[in-house]
C-alpha cells in the first residue's frame, strides 16, 4: 500500500503550513518556495484542503491560507482521506463492495478488520506530531498482530 504523490505533498504542505505559523497566511507561492512542490500542484491541493476545511482561504492582496484549526486537531487520516478518498486497502474493505465473490468471501473480514487498524494508526497521527516528530516514536498496536 503506498499513498499517492499528491496524497504526500499535500501533506508536506499541511506540515509546512504548520510548522511555520499555523496562524499565519501563507501563500502559494511562498509554499511552494519553501517545500519545492511545482506552484500549480500547490495551488491545486490549497484549494482541494480549503474546499474540506482543513484549511481557510483569505483573499486579497494580502491574503493565504491558514489551518482551520490547531494541527493537534487535524489527523493524518483525514488529511488522506480528503486527499485521496476513504481509507481501504480492498474494495470489500471500504463502504460500497461491487465484488462477484462478496456474498462467500473467506477473506473479506480480514480485509476489513485491517483496514480499520491502518484508519485508526493513521488517526492517532496529527499534523503536531507530523511539524515534531519524536526521535523514538511510540508504536502503535495493531491489533491481532503479533511480533
Amino acid at each position: 500500500m503506498r499513498i499517492n504523490k499528491l496524497t504526500d505533498y499535500g501533506i508536506v504542505i499541511a506540515v509546512h503550513i504548520a510548522s511555520d505559523g499555523p496562524e499565519r497566511l501563507h501563500t502559494a507561492r511562498e509554499i511552494a518556495a519553501g517545500t519545492r512542490i511545482p506552484q500549480p500542484t500547490v495551488t491545486r491541493l490549497l484549494k482541494q484542503l480549503a474546499r474540506s476545511s482543513i484549511l481557510t482561504s483569505t483573499r486579497g492582496a494580502s491574503g493565504g491560507y491558514s489551518l482551520a484549526q490547531p494541527p493537534e486537531a487535524i489527523s493524518v487520516a483525514r488529511l488522506v482521506e480528503t486527499l485521496e478518498g476513504p481509507i481501504a486497502l480492498t474494495e470489500c474493505s471500504g463502504t460500497v463492495c461491487d465484488c462477484a465473490l462478496e456474498g462467500d468471501c473467506a477473506t473479506e473480514v480480514p480485509w476489513q478488520t485491517i483496514s480499520l487498524a491502518v484508519r485508526e494508526a493513521l488517526d492517532t497521527v496529527t499534523l503536531a506530531d507530523m511539524v515534531r516528530p519524536s526521535l523514538t516514536p511510540p508504536l502503535v498496536p495493531l491489533g491481532g498482530i503479533r511480533a
